[in-house]
């Protein structure tokens, strides 16, 4: 029966994902008979009573389309297709699952009206709103005297379009129309015309359709497995087209629709939304066609807590540290997504009811039943056993139910208020960490579990096996850090595959990372046997524009790690040897600002989908861009981890320095948006110092510059380095100070064999210092500025005459070191130790 409702759910959610399948198909200009089309557009076009013409010709698109793909996808044409009939006659006047796609805009059943509804939530549309929308026509003013249409209109780049001051503004950039790769995931300044525009959309849909051909076979043999697979594909091909570009009426007026949620994620907030309410209306539960209060939804949320306590737990152990590391880091991305498949699997909920999972959060939406406050707790109880087991509750996670119904959805005030529903009850969840209370519950910590001694790494956990000098956790992490190198999928299923099967049980699932799928039948016979629960792809970028999809489902768990000729991981003091100067580590924490103001007011109107956007942005730029710029600018940098709203770096430290500016500008670029930015800090240590504290260094730099402020206002935007806190401007001036400093010191050497001393290079530190203060002595720093550059520099110039030297001050040091200093002050720091590092050499 469980089976059996997962399937049929995920008929439903497939039906919904598909409905606008026929925006993508016609843009591309599907080749279509007219007969054919007329037929189509009589049965899933709307008629306008005034014009007496068709609108929304894309629905017509998607029934044709359908016929298209469907000897690609599961069958949906017949044999057991609950809650759906078979596929009937030509006239398509059955309840199958391609009428319940294409019906969207002319609904005349009640499993149609279901998808409709979602699509009208997914938007916040008020219904009297959505009918003007069903009749409005496919196309917009962008600007004054520019009008663009259903083909040549381009996705606006919601972060670009975010004021926080209330001012709605309309973006000057666009996505491309390219399939998902860290490059085409940066907005351009790009207006098509009608020729390009076909050509893209013909060549993006020829994609798509190869695409689809890459999912095994075999695996359409299960709907939920396959689901997922697709979810991914349609990611890839529809995250850049617009979902909405229908804004002019019959009447000619113009309704405020703007074109920032992408295809893909609106289908997705349709499919999660329909399921739900598919499940109310199965169970007797929903009111049909009702706008009343009742609450259909329950929005989950999970949220991973101690996850620097997870990572970063101090161990002795030296052997493996690169390994266990990037281990840990791995098994948080792991444990998240398995956690919200345990949410799905208990409310019997395919993938695509999972809206957003990054960072250790993720939010699902899932059907209101009256047993879900049971089925929830016990999903809880497991993973607070786990993680009291596995962690002595130092880590876990945490569930969020907010219960919501349609009118909640709405854009507007209705929907704003829903999302501080939602963020006050997570809030409150992270409060409410394990019911350790609880007498009845079984007891996890026992005494006799250590009688084969304690792990020789993490010093607190068990060893289970006596033959073994780790815990079983210990042991899967050095485990995935090796199997990171060469293995880009794992499998998620009940029980051990073979010897790459991670020892521990994860929340009553088991892991296994694999060869490559030649080597291992693309993982059919699984399939045949009902055994495999997900396949999932999280393999790197090829490179910055090759479609990030390889027939497999994708998560985004993985990051760049530096390897050495053999692939193995790099070790940290091999990572610190690497460049010149200093031998030491470059450590980088940073995060989005002001993140709960851009949600919670950014979004004008606020809707589901434009959340769902937003989050799946935010997300891409560090999961997905971030590691690719490492892999393809700064090999030498360990990715320990990036999703969500933040990153944590490491590497050798002047490579370091080089990444942070530049990720600074490639996020700028990324969002196109002043008011959006992020702070990091930088701390420089040696490598034989322990991880955690480092950790706790990069925090403290970070919250510095999380306080940094400008004219007394709060500004943050700004970066920490070596105990300076400036401005990401100041910060760039201050690098090319240290690189006009270093050409400096290059020129006297090559102009005239001297070598300046680091003495007098230190002594300018202590001048900054002066230039800073407020005593009266400390007006004296330009005095002694002259003093100490005739006295160190200026005079012990080999075989010049007096106007020689005279020259060289007045153009070298009076000209620009000096205004540096009072310019700068204290800030000058950054640029003298980034150049005294590079020039020293470590013993």
């Amino acid at each position: 029966m469980k089976r059996s409702l997962l399937e049929e759910s995920s008929r439903v959610a497939l039906a919904a994902l598909l409905h606008d399948l026929g925006k993508f198909a016609e843009r591309a200009g599907m080749e279509v008979s007219p007969s054919e089309l007329d037929g189509n557009k009589t049965i899933y076009c709307p008629l306008s009573p005034k014009t007496k013409s068709y609108s929304h010709i894309h629905a017509a698109y998607t029934g044709i389309a359908v016929d298209v793909i469907e000897r690609s996808i599961p069958e949906i044409r017949k044999g057991a297709m609950f809650p759906f009939s078979g596929w009937g006659d030509r006239q398509r006047k059955d309840d199958s699952l391609i009428n319940a796609a294409a019906m969207h805009h002319k609904p005349e059943t009640e499993l149609q009206k279901i998808i409709t509804e979602a699509d009208r939530l997914a938007s916040g549309f008020e219904r009297s709103d959505f009918d003007r929308y069903n009749h409005a026509q496919e196309e917009r003013e962008e600007s004054p005297g520019k009008k663009v249409n259903h083909r040549t209109a381009r996705l606006w780049p919601l972060l670009e379009t975010i004021n926080l001051t209330d001012k709605p503004h309309q973006p000057k950039h666009r996505y491309p129309l390219k399939a998902m790769a860290p490059e085409t995931l940066f907005p351009v300044e790009d207006h098509p015309d009608e020729v390009r525009s076909r050509e893209e959309y013909g060549s993006l849909w020829r994609e798509f359709i190869e695409g689809l051909e890459r999912i095994p076979s075999s695996h359409r043999q299960s709907l939920p497995l396959w689901l997922d697979h697709f979810d991914s594909l349609w990611l890839t091909f529809t995250h850049a087209i617009p979902s909405a570009t229908a804004t002019r009426t019959a009447e000619g007026k113009f309704l405020s629709i703007p074109a920032d949620v992408s295809l893909y994620d609106h289908s997705k907030a349709v499919a999660a939304l329909a399921v739900a309410l598919w499940r109310h209306r199965s169970l007797g539960l929903l009111k049909n066609g009702g706008e009343g209060d009742d609450k259909e939804f329950l929005l989950i949320q999970g949220d991973f807590f101690g996850i620097q306590e997870f990572i970063f737990h101090p161990d002795e152990a030296a052997e493996k540290a690169a390994r266990r590391l990037r281990g840990r880091s791995f098994m948080v991305a792991l444990l998240t997504e398995l956690a919200a498949m345990k949410v799905l699997e208990a409310f019997d909920l395919p993938s695509t009811s999972q809206i957003t999972n990054a960072a250790g959060k993720f939010l699902i939406v899932a059907p209101r039943l009256e047993s879900w406050r049971d089925r929830l707790q016990a999903v809880q109880e497991e993973l607070d056993h786990w993680f009291l087991r596995r962690t002595f509750g130092n880590s876990g996670i945490g569930l969020a139910a907010t219960e919501a119904g349609r009118t909640d959805f709405v854009r507007g005030d209705a929907f704003k208020k829903l999302m501080d529903r939602l963020h006050g009850d997570l809030d409150r969840c992270k409060r409410q960490r394990f019911n350790l209370c609880d007498t009845t519950r079984d007891p996890v910590f026992d005494a006799a579990t250590h009688v084969h001694g304690a792990c020789d790494i993490d010093k607190r956990m068990p060893v289970e096996d006596k033959g073994e000098k780790w815990c079983l956790l210990c042991i899967d992490q050095v485990k995935i850090g090796t199997y990171l190198v060469g293995k880009d999928r794992l499998l998620i299923t009940r029980h051990p595959l073979n010897d790459d099967t991670l020892k521990l049980d994860y929340l009553g699932y088991r892991v296994t990372f694999t060869a490559p799928e030649e080597d291992s039948g693309r993982f059919g016979n699984l399939v045949r046997e009902g055994t495999l629960l997900a396949a999932w792809d999280f393999s790197l970028p090829v490179d910055g524009r090759t479609p990030l999809w390889n027939g497999y489902a994708r998560r985004a768990i993985n990051g760049f790690v530096p390897r050495d000729k053999e692939g193995e991981i790099v070790d940290f003091s091999d990572l610190a040897k690497e460049g010149s100067g200093v031998k030491a580590l470059g450590i980088i924490k940073g995060d989005v600002d002001n993140l709960g103001e851009i949600f919670l007011h950014g979004l004008t109107p606020p809707t589901f989908a434009r959340m769902a956007t937003l989050s799946r942005q935010l997300n891409s730029f560090f999961a997905l861009c971030l590691p690719w710029r490492c892999q393809d600018r700064f090999p030498h940098t360990y990715t320990i981890f990036a999703g969500g709203d933040d990153f944590f770096l490491l590497g050798p430290w002047k490579e370091q320095l080089d990444l942070l500016a530049d990720l600074r500008d490639e996020f700028k670029r990324y969002v196109q948006n002043e008011g959006i930015h992020f702070s990091a800090g930088f701390v420089m240590a040696k490598p034989g110092i322990p991880v955690p504290s480092l950790t706790e260094l990069s925090e403290d730099a970070l919250g510095q510059a999380k306080k940094w402020e400008e004219k007394g206002k709060p500004a943050k935007n700004a970066v920490t380095c070596w105990q300076r806190t400036v401005s990401w401007d100041n910060f760039n001036r201050l690098r090319m100070i240290e690189k006009n400093l270093t050409a400096l010191v290059e020129q006297l050497w090559e102009e005239h064999a001297f070598t300046v001393g680091t003495a007098y290079l230190y002594g300018l530190l202590q001048l900054c210092q002066m230039a800073n203060g407020n005593k009266p002595e400390d007006a004296l720093w330009h005095s002694w500025f002259v003093y100490r550059t005739w006295r160190m520099v200026v005079d012990r110039l080999p075989g010049l005459r007096d106007e020689e030297r005279k020259k060289i001050y007045q153009e070298q040091f009076a000209a620009r070191i000096h205004p540096w200093i009072a310019d700068h002050k204290e800030d000058l720091k950054i640029a003298l130790f980034a150049h005294l590092y590079q020039q020293r050499r470590s013993e």
